[in-house]
C-alpha cells in the first residue's frame, strides 16, 4: 500500500502520523463549528441554555483524538523510556476519560432540563458501553503495568489482550461519535431538503470521512509490525 516509503519504515511512519494527526485536527475543528456562535444564529455554545452543544465536541476530543494519540504512543516514541512511555500513555488515557466525562455530563444536563428519557437509543447504549470499557481498560492497565505492577509471567501473558482490547473500545468510539453526530443530524432537519442547513448537514459528513479516516490510520498504525517498538534489552521484572 505505501510500497514506495516502505524501505524507510521510520520516515513511512512519520508521514502517515503527520497524515492521520491533520485528519484528526479536521475532524475536531469541524465538530467545532457544529455550534459555533455568529456562523449559526440559532445554534451556540452555552453550558447552561444549551449544555448539548459541549456533547459532540468532548466526546470527539476525548474518547477519539486523546485515546487515539494514546494508542500510539509507544509507536511515535520509540526510543523513550518504557516506563516514561506508560507514564504518558496512562496520562493521555487519563485527559481522554476526563473529556469523555465532560461530554457524558453535558448530554445528561441536556436531558434532565428537557425531562427526556436516559439511555433509549443505540447510540447512547454503545456509549456507555464504550465509555466502562475504557475505565476497566485503564484500571486493569494501570495494575498490570504501572502500580502495584504484576509480575513480568501475568504481564506478559495480559498484554496481548490488553491490546487487542484498547483496540476494540478505540474503534468503539469512533463508531459511537460518528453514529451520534448522524442521529442527531436525522433527528432534526439536517437531512432534509431544505437548504438553510446545507452548512450544518456538509460539516456532519465531512466530520464522518475525517473522523473515520483517522480511526483508519491509527489502527492501521498501530497493527502494522513494521512500526512496532523494538523490544527492550533489558526487561524491568
Amino acid at each position: 500500500m505505501f510500497g514506495i516509503l516502505d524501505k524507510n519504515t521510520e520516515l513511512t511512519y512519520r508521514i502517515l502520523l503527520i497524515i492521520c494527526e491533520i485528519f484528526g485536527i479536521i475532524s475536531i475543528i469541524l465538530v467545532s463549528l457544529f455550534y459555533a456562535q455568529g456562523l449559526y444564529s440559532n445554534y451556540y455554545y452555552d453550558w447552561n441554555a444549551n449544555p448539548f452543544s459541549y456533547h459532540p465536541v468532548m466526546m470527539t476530543t476525548g474518547l477519539v483524538f486523546c485515546f487515539g494519540n494514546a494508542i500510539l504512543l509507544y509507536r511515535t516514541l520509540k526510543s523513550t523510556r518504557k516506563l516514561i512511555v506508560k507514564i504518558l500513555h496512562a496520562g493521555f488515557l487519563i485527559i481522554s476519560l476526563t473529556f469523555a466525562l465532560v461530554g457524558l455530563v453535558a448530554i445528561i444536563r441536556y436531558k434532565m432540563s428537557r425531562s427526556s428519557i436516559h439511555f433509549i437509543s443505540f447510540h447512547s447504549w454503545l456509549g456507555l458501553t464504550t465509555l466502562i470499557l475504557f475505565f476497566f481498560q485503564w484500571i486493569f492497565g494501570f495494575v498490570t503495568f504501572l502500580f502495584p505492577k504484576l509480575s513480568l509471567k501475568i504481564r506478559s501473558a495480559y498484554m496481548p489482550t490488553h491490546r487487542l482490547w484498547g483496540r476494540i473500545i478505540f474503534v468503539l468510539a469512533v463508531v459511537t461519535v460518528i453514529a451520534g453526530l448522524s442521529e442527531h443530524g436525522y433527528g432534526s432537519s439536517f437531512f432534509t431538503t431544505n437548504d438553510v442547513e446545507q452548512k450544518r448537514r456538509l460539516i456532519i459528513n465531512f466530520f464522518g470521512v475525517f473522523t473515520a479516516l483517522f480511526g483508519i490510520l491509527v489502527i492501521y498504525l498501530v497493527s502494522t509490525s513494521d512500526y512496532q517498538r523494538p523490544p527492550d534489552e533489558n526487561v524491568d521484572k
